[in-house]
Order: C-alpha cells, then sequence, then structure tokens
C-alpha cells in the first residue's frame, strides 16, 4: 500500500524539527526553505502547530522565555503563559499570534520547539532523533 503524503501540519512539523536540529534556533529562522515553507502553510495549520508547541512547551523554565529580548521570545512567552491555563494542547488558543508576521511566528514556534522538553511529543515526526539538539 502507498504511503499516505503528510498533512500540512505534519509537513510544517517535519521541517521545523529538521531545520532547529541542522541549524539551531536562530540561523533556522533565516533558512530560506524553512521561511518558504512556513509563509505558505495555511494560517490555520501555522496556529494548529503554535498551540501544541505552547501546550508542550508551557511548564518549561527555559532562561531564554523568563527575560524576553525580542517579538518572537515575547510571543513565545505570552503563548506558553497562555497554555498553562488550558487542560488539553487543543484549547489553547494563539489569538497573540494572528497579531504578528508570520516571520514572528515562525521565530516564535522555533522558540518554543527548542524550549520543549521532548520535542517527540510535542511534534511526533520521524526526523532529527534522538535528541534533537540544535
Amino acid at each position: 500500500m502507498p504511503e499516505l503524503p503528510d498533512s500540512p501540519v505534519q509537513s510544517l512539523s517535519r521541517h521545523l524539527r529538521q531545520q532547529l536540529h541542522l541549524h539551531g534556533r536562530r540561523r533556522a529562522a533565516q533558512t530560506p526553505f524553512l521561511l518558504a515553507v512556513w509563509q505558505f502553510t495555511p494560517r490555520e495549520d501555522r496556529a494548529t502547530v503554535l498551540a501544541r508547541l505552547a501546550w508542550h512547551a508551557r511548564h518549561s523554565r527555559n532562561a531564554v522565555l523568563a527575560a524576553p529580548a525580542d517579538q518572537a521570545e515575547r510571543l513565545a512567552k505570552q503563548l506558553r503563559r497562555d497554555a498553562r491555563r488550558c487542560d488539553t494542547g487543543q484549547d489553547v488558543t494563539v489569538a497573540a499570534a494572528f497579531d504578528a508576521d508570520w516571520q514572528t511566528q515562525l521565530e516564535a514556534a522555533l522558540v518554543l520547539l527548542a524550549d520543549c522538553p521532548d520535542r517527540r511529543a510535542a511534534l511526533p515526526v520521524e526526523v532529527a532523533e534522538p535528541e534533537d539538539t540544535p
């Protein structure tokens, strides 16, 4: 039986983890491939990925998010804080992300992914395992 293609969320998840693994957080946000994939993925699918990442990073104690320095880090902190009030990852709203431009959203997604204690649980795709070290 032929393998089914990835959904847009699966594809975006795969590329985020892979690019973070290959380039680290700062450089991954500047790779033309990831920029294009993020920009042309439907807004609702980007929101799904952001909500999932915020949920999985909600209890992290990463110092990067303790003192945000730029728009993406502030957005990531807001999403993580909002996720703490939710019972499930499905309940996370990412309304704050829609006020941000798509590049800030991408950088916030990478901040949250780097902050997730278990990246495989946050974005379950078969890339960049076992440690997903940036």
